[in-house]
């Protein structure tokens, strides 16, 4: 499946836009809103097609993900990896997961 990524401003009415891929995440849904609301965070969306597929968070101060989520029916098709590796090429650098997204030190 093959994807793009653009980072996105994190503004409050930009979260409708990713309700689709949220609809079964609610508490990312609301953490999205928090973090436009305090505006602490860096936006990324990939698209498929010209429709969102995936959102992430990142970290303001240092290159890491809080959270990712894929659109439930591009879940088992390689699009977050995929996803990982674009924002990564954006910034220059490989982010830092979040603990609970390490497995035996390898990368999901």
């Amino acid at each position: 499946m093959p994807i793009s990524a653009q980072p996105n401003p994190l503004e409050t009415d930009q979260c409708p836009r990713f309700d689709k891929v949220l609809r079964d995440d609610p508490q990312y849904r609301q953490a999205l809103l928090d973090a436009a609301a305090s505006g602490e965070g860096r936006l990324f969306a990939a698209h498929f097609n010209g429709q969102p597929v995936a959102v992430a968070l990142l970290a303001d101060s240092e290159p890491g993900l809080q959270w990712l989520v894929v659109h439930p029916a591009a879940r088992g098709r390689g699009v977050g990896r995929d996803f990982l590796r674009l924002i990564e090429q954006q910034l220059g650098e490989a982010l830092a997961l979040p603990d609970h997204c390490q497995a035996s030190g390898k990368r999901m």
